[in-house]
Parts: C-alpha cells; structure tokens; sequence
C-alpha cells in the first residue's frame, strides 16, 4: 500500500471527522433555536447522538491510519503495536487520544439522554458538551502544518473551526425545519439563525483570511502550487455559499408566510449544504494529500 493511498485514506477520516464536528456543534445550536418545539429537538439529539459515533470512529480511523503510514505493511500496519506505542509516546499521537477520548464521553453522554428518552438536556448535560467540544476543536490547530504556528494563529483556527461547524453543521436542521414549520413561526426561527449567522460570517472570513496570510507567505504559493490552486477553488465555493445565504436572508425569509417560498428554501439550504460538503472535501484535501509546497 503506497504512500499515496495513506494520504487519501486520511483524507477521507479527516473529511469525515469536519464533518461529525460540524453536525454536532449545529446540531446543539439549532436544539437550543428550536427550544419551544420537543418532537423537533428529539430529531436533533439523534442527529447529534448519530455525528458523536461518526466523529469517534473517525478519529480512531484516523490513528490507525496514521499508524499504518509509518508501518509500511499494508492494512494490517494499523495495527502494529510497536508503531502505536511509539506514535502514542508523541504530542501528535497524544492529541489523537484526546480526541478519541472525547468523543467516546460524547457517546456515553448521549447514550444517558436517550436511555432516560428525555428531550430537555440538565444544565451538567450542556456543560460537558461545552467542555468536551473545546479540546476536539483545538486539536485541529495541533496537527499538520498549522501545529508549527503560534499560540494566536492556532486560537484564531479554532476559532474558524468552531463557527463554520456552527454554520455548516445547522443546515441540515434548517433544511428539516422547513419541512416541518411553516408560517411565521418558521420565519422568526430562520430570520434569528440568519441575524447571528451576519456575524458567524464575519469571524469566520477575519479568521480564516488571517490564518491563511500567516500560512501563505508569498502570493506564488498561491499561483503555482496546488495548494494554492486548492486555496483560490474554497476561496470560489466559500463565495458562492455566502451568495446563497444572502439570498437566503434578504430575498427568501421575509417571504416565508407564503407556502412556496418555504419550499424554495429548502432547495436552498439543501443546496448550501452540497456546497459546504464541498468546501470541507477541499480543505481536507489541500491540509493532506496536497500541503504547503
């Protein structure tokens, strides 16, 4: 098995992992923006119950990818003891526990809310998930090429991680929400998302943008590296995606008494989510298989 199969596998598990972080997090958003309605929030916390088991048994995938890559044996080098113990003795291999860790308590965590079949989450409930979350979100600063950064730079990347997976991660909610809410109450849940999500764009471009000057040292990186060319096409699909939440947000909610814009905004944001997809399969790619040249 080459190296190159190695680097899309982990592509593939990082890929997956945005993802399962993403729905979790918007997940917990949209069960807090739909308090009032409990048939609701139950399909949240499955959706929830469902993005914690994806994001342990990628972050497990991804150890024993990595472990596999330096066994050089093929498949059955992920689970070569000796490689593990010396890829556990590393920070890299430290922060993969970390986050296995947390995600196997995220799962106990929801294992308890729904074998109670309780809807409202207790206050210790909502605190865990705030403290397990906050280390899987600083993980992603703590491998690959940003781990050489600085404190500041890898705060501000978790800080980018953190709102696009409150964004991205809300959209499906959203998608299924204008499917079973309609009228006004519909208008003031998505008119609420789309005030605060004004702002979740503007820290994520500052964030993004920021980081990405401190990676991107010379604009030839970005003209004849593949990075580069990787960077300027999430660059075109972070646009277009921003596009489609302005018309969202101007054109298409303050229509939404009327039964058929509401069925334009579930093509919308269904739309919207083909495009994160796409912007975390980018990004994925460009941090593994590509890298900084």
């Amino acid at each position: 098995m080459g190296s190159e199969y190695w680097e899309y596998a982990n592509w593939i598990t990082k890929v997956t992992l945005y993802l399962s972080v993403a729905c979790i997090i918007g997940g917990l958003f949209c069960y807090f923006l739909f308090y009032r309605y409990l048939d609701f929030q139950k399909k949240i916390l499955h959706y929830i119950g469902f993005s914690t088991c994806l994001g342990f048994f990628s972050s497990l995938l991804g150890l024993g990818v990595l472990i596999g890559s330096f066994a050089d044996a093929g498949i059955l080098g992920m689970f070569d003891t000796n490689y593990a113990k010396i890829i556990l003795s590393t920070a890299t291999g430290m922060v993969h526990v970390v986050r296995i860790t947390c995600f196997a308590l995220l799962i106990a965590l929801m294992g308890g809310i729904f074998t109670h079949h309780k809807v409202r989450m207790y206050m210790w409930e909502k605190v865990s998930f705030f403290f397990l979350l906050i280390p899987i979100i600083y993980s992603f600063s703590q491998l690959g090429h940003s781990a050489n950064l600085s404190i500041f730079p890898q705060i501000l990347l978790s800080v980018h991680v953190l709102v696009m997976s409150l964004w991205m991660g809300s959209l499906y909610p959203l998608c299924m929400a204008t499917l079973k809410i309609s009228g006004l109450e519909l208008q003031q849940r998505i008119h609420l998302f789309g005030r605060i999500a004004s702002v979740m764009m503007v820290i994520l471009l500052l964030c993004g943008l920021s980081v990405a000057l401190l990676l991107i040292k010379h604009v030839d990186v970005l003209l004849t590296t593949a990075y580069g060319y990787g960077f300027i096409l999430k660059l075109c699909l972070v646009a277009v995606i921003l596009l489609l939440a302005a018309v969202n947000k101007w054109y298409l909610t303050p229509r939404l008494e009327i039964p058929t814009f509401a069925k334009k905004l579930t093509y919308a944001i269904f739309f919207e989510i083909l495009i994160g997809l796409s912007i975390l399969a980018t990004t994925g790619y460009i941090t593994t298989v590509v890298g900084i040249e």
